[in-house]
């Protein structure tokens, strides 16, 4: 079970998310929505322990530490020095993966560097990387963005598999991708969630746009 409580949590004078609350107790796949700047990626910062906060967050009542999370942020860290190969080894030495069980989901060049892919190559890079490791838990900030069509499609395959036994949280901009896919929906608003099941997810954009 995975418990959000984010009693508050403020930028000096200005509070980004107050009584923010989200809790999931079955595997599946997950979306947060919210226009830009309403606090997405500062929840999910809150929730790896990058940003201090007022409250808790926890999965099957432990304290959640990134080594058990597979994070992919917006903007994906990685080393343009090294081939697609060398990072995926490079980070399995940063979270000490004994037994490597890459996922493949994306074609990559294997020793091509990275400084010579496109943004999108790069983010299907990181994503192999991330995902030679199964985890209990999947956090995805925006992961569809620089991707096309077909690696859209083979995210959301693996995505699906992978949360048969694991929690998958989404945010997104493509609505369509999440309302085909999650269990629920969190729209993230004026410092708060707002909690959507899947019979009311046409309520969704009067939501957001109201």
């Amino acid at each position: 079970m995975l418990t959000i409580d984010i009693v508050e949590k403020r930028f000096k004078a200005k509070t980004i998310l107050k009584e923010a609350e989200i809790k999931i107790t079955k595997n599946g796949i997950y979306g947060i929505v919210g226009k830009n700047g309403q606090g997405k990626t500062t929840l999910f910062k809150c929730i790896l322990g990058f940003e201090k906060y007022l409250g808790t967050c926890t999965i099957d009542d432990e304290k959640i530490i990134l080594q058990d999370v597979a994070w992919c942020p917006a903007e994906v860290p990685i080393y343009d020095e090294l081939s697609a190969a060398e990072f995926s080894q490079f980070y399995c030495n940063l979270l000490d993966i004994k037994n490597s069980a890459a996922a493949n989901v994306f074609d990559v060049p294997q020793d091509q560097l990275i400084k010579e892919f496109s943004t999108g190559m790069k983010k299907k890079a990181y994503l192999n990387a991330v995902f030679q490791k199964k985890y209990r838990f999947y956090i995805l900030d925006e992961p569809f963005n620089g991707l096309d069509i077909e690696a859209n499609y083979a995210l959301m395959n693996y995505l699906n598999k992978v949360a048969e036994t694991s929690i998958v949280l989404i945010s997104s901009h493509i609505l369509d991708i999440l309302f085909n896919n999650c269990e629920q929906i969190f729209i993230l608003k004026n410092t708060a969630i707002t909690i959507f099941e899947k019979d009311n997810f046409s309520k969704i954009p009067q939501k957001l746009f109201e």
